[in-house]
């Protein structure tokens, strides 16, 4: 409603309310500026619209995770209104859904319309959620008393039931001119009433209309009947039944208008209790909405996976500021929002299992563990969601052979409540990729209101391009040589041949090189080398660890000792992407006398 403002501009009430209405216009585009409430209405564009119908039809972009769909708006019921709507936006696009205005017809009170909005939406991977408020674009006037009835129809695309329920309802000023003084004053004795108290509670309220004869009356305190003077607070004159009366016709009071029966008190629960967040609405549910500037409305009733939604609104309050006759439920200019949110039906983890051979070696895609535009998924892998505390599946997934490596995890997003992260492994029972370029399991950290995540890789390669290649080289010697030496000093031929007519007592110097051809770093590198044993995989003599050592902290603690056969054994080290290291030992090889052939 606009005219109202003027009780708060002191316009004289003689003037027409159609002057007063434009009046009003005129200021109120002068003293507001801000957008209102409430917001997360979605994007809308409107692609046809009639304003005589009440119709508008188009697309949406939700408020959330940005799904998307397609709209149509529908009047169905239209009395004690123009026959015009206002409807913004009326065509194109704007960002806090969509808000239908409807100008006052005085000669008709009793008004009431009702709205159709209905949702297609575009796919069935989230779930939509249609919102209600007030006057989303609107920067001035006020709402009235209203009830308003709520019905809905679920969206058979995801089986869940459409649920209603109030998303928000803030403390907010009052408007006085349109409650009249219902919840405005307050009892100050048994004599004497106070006037326009600011008061600040939820806008929405329990439908009390019809329940213990609390039905909603238009009046002003200052309007009762009664002694001259002071009108704040106000000492009006009582009957012998304890009743006021009004000393003019503005206003109507209740049938017995005691004290008790007039003011009624906002925290009584009885009437017109608030209606807290969370509270479900039932389908063909009422409730009612108070009047509020427009710019301070912020309430939102959400409806869960409706496909439709019906709002019927209704004036109920008795009597009227703006109108000399005793009229019911007679407002002036309603605004009503619509608007749509979305969430994600489940968490989705996506990615491929690959060949992370990148065109094999030379090549800095190869064996780096990122899945690389020419390289390819491979099939056979199965990926497991699980808890990655104990490792218990979740959710798991065999990557079909006509997507070759692509997966994608779907859970419903219930199923993880409680968990800060969830890891995923990758198993191949394939011997073909049997070497790993990447973790096997990934530890995934979920963010609020994130529900995709996207590029969990995980790398594979055939044997033959392992990251890591070891080659084993020998020099025989006479084991007087000083040292060993990579520069070959003292003459030592390392070679990969096989050596012949070696005679027991002889050294025989290893080099083995670990080469790390990946573009990864090769943690917790060890080289193990397990010394020949009589014996033992056919083995006609002992190799016992000889001296020089080439360097002594090159190996391990628990490595073989000095004239003792068994495993030499590196330090754990890094070998870093595309490098390569040498290890070097010397071993005497069995001896000269047959009955010890152990001794070295």
């Amino acid at each position: 409603m606009t005219a109202r403002l003027f009780a708060l501009l002191n316009i004289s009430f003689s003037c027409s309310i159609w002057l007063k209405r434009g009046l009003t216009l005129t200021l109120i585009a002068a003293s507001f500026s801000a957008q209102s409430a409430p917001a997360e209405m979605g994007s809308i564009t409107v692609t046809s619209s009639n304003a005589s119908t009440g119709t508008a039809s188009g697309i949406y972009i939700a408020a959330g995770s940005g799904a998307t769909g397609r709209f149509t708006l529908v009047r169905n019921e239209n009395i004690g209104y123009n026959s015009n709507a206002e409807i913004t936006p009326s065509s194109g696009t704007r960002t806090n859904g969509i808000e239908i205005r409807n100008d006052s017809n005085t000669s008709i009170d009793r008004d009431q319309f009702e709205y159709t909005f209905t949702i297609t939406p575009n796919d069935n991977a989230s779930i939509h959620t249609i919102k209600i408020g007030q006057a989303s674009y609107s920067m001035g006037g006020n709402s009235e008393i209203a009830r308003q009835t709520l019905s809905f129809t679920q969206n058979s695309q995801i089986s869940l039931p459409a649920q209603a329920t109030i998303k928000n309802n803030p403390n907010v000023p009052y408007y006085y001119n349109a409650m009249g003084d219902y919840f405005m004053g307050t009892k100050l004795n048994a004599t004497q009433l106070n006037s326009q108290n600011a008061v600040f509670n939820p806008q929405l309220r329990t439908d009390s209309s019809n329940v213990n004869g609390s039905g909603l009356y238009y009046y002003n305190i200052t309007n009762l009947a009664g002694a001259t003077g002071s009108q704040n607070p106000y000492t009006p004159t009582l009957n012998t039944n304890k009743q006021v009366s009004l000393n003019s016709n503005n206003g109507v009071l209740p049938p017995t208008p005691t004290f008790e029966n007039i003011i009624k008190s906002i925290n009584n629960d009885s009437t017109y209790s608030a209606l807290s967040p969370n509270t479900a609405i039932s389908n063909g549910g009422t409730y009612v909405s108070y009047g509020i500037e427009n710019s301070q409305s912020n309430y939102v009733v959400a409806v869960r996976n409706a496909n439709a939604v019906t709002l019927t609104y209704e004036g109920i309050m008795n009597g009227n500021i703006g109108i000399a006759r005793n009229v019911v439920g007679e407002t002036f200019n309603e605004w009503i929002s619509f608007g749509v949110e979305s969430e994600p039906l489940n968490y989705v983890f996506s990615g491929t299992v690959f060949n992370d051979n990148g065109g094999i070696y030379n090549n800095t895609n190869f064996f780096n563990g990122t899945f690389d535009s020419a390289e390819s998924g491979i099939a056979g892998s199965t990926v497991k969601l699980v808890d990655c505390t104990t490792n218990a599946p979740l959710e798991t997934i065999n990557i079909p052979t006509n997507i070759v490596g692509k997966y994608e995890i779907k859970i419903p997003i219930a199923s993880l409540t409680g968990k800060s992260t969830v890891c995923l492994i990758e198993e191949n029972s394939g011997s073909t990729y049997p070497i790993h370029t990447t973790n096997e399991k990934t530890v995934i950290s979920l963010t609020t209101n994130q529900y995709n995540y996207e590029n969990n890789y995980f790398g594979r390669v055939i044997d033959k391009n392992a990251a890591l290649v070891l080659e084993k080289e020998q020099a025989l010697n006479d084991c007087k040589i000083a040292s060993l030496l990579p520069n070959l000093e003292n003459k030592l031929a390392y070679s990969k041949a096989a050596l012949s007519e070696v005679i027991p007592g002889q050294c025989i110097a290893y080099k083995i090189t670990a080469t790390n051809r990946a573009n990864l770093s090769i943690n917790n590198f060890v080289l193990q080398d397990v010394l020949q044993e009589k014996n033992v995989n056919g083995a006609i003599v002992t190799s016992k660890l000889a001296n020089p050592i080439h360097q002594a902290s090159e190996y391990a603690a628990d490595s073989v000792a000095i004239g003792n056969n068994g495993t030499v054994k590196t330090v754990t080290s890094i070998l870093d992407p595309r490098t390569k290291r040498s290890f070097y030992f010397n071993t005497k090889y069995g001896t000269t006398h047959s009955n010890t052939p152990d001794t070295p």
